[in-house]
């Protein structure tokens, strides 16, 4: 029996964390909700280089203009429904990544940016359901991977 399987657009969103607090961002076309940084490849953005990393780079170029991005590694992923705000599926990679040097520099889609503590995520409406538990994954994965290199 034919089976028929749900399309995702894919969006890939960093978790950076500095002096142990997370970078998020507030929407310049929401009312006070938050977001981490990141977006979704455009179309035929894989076929150039094979691989999603590029796609992800130029999200963080043109929103924060990071430029000497260590991606880590992929620390959580979840997909969101149909909703208001996106026609289609959405699958959301969470890396994290390390950027100790560059000056954030926010585009014209966040008014705002916070460094918040892991015991302050719940103070702040995130657009992702699942965005608390991303950013509390990075804090973990980035704990381990220093115990890890000790």
């Amino acid at each position: 029996m034919p089976q028929s399987h749900e399309l995702f657009q894919i969006s890939q969103v960093a978790i950076l964390i500095r002096n142990d607090k997370c970078l998020i961002l507030k929407c310049a076309d929401r009312d006070n909700e938050w977001v981490l940084p990141g977006g979704r490849i455009d179309k035929d953005e894989t076929m150039i280089s094979g691989n999603c990393e590029p796609a992800f780079r130029r999200e963080l170029l043109e929103e924060l203009n990071l430029r000497d991005v260590k991606i880590l590694g992929v620390v959580d992923y979840d997909h969101v429904g149909k909703t208001r705000i996106t026609k289609d599926c959405v699958l959301g990679v969470a890396n994290l990544i390390v950027n100790d040097n560059d000056e954030i520099t926010l585009s014209e889609e966040h008014i705002e940016l916070q460094w918040v503590t892991i015991n302050k995520l719940d103070k702040y409406n995130f657009v992702w359901p699942c965005a608390k538990r991303m950013i509390i994954k990075g804090f973990e994965y980035k704990k381990l991977l220093e115990n890890y290199v000790k």
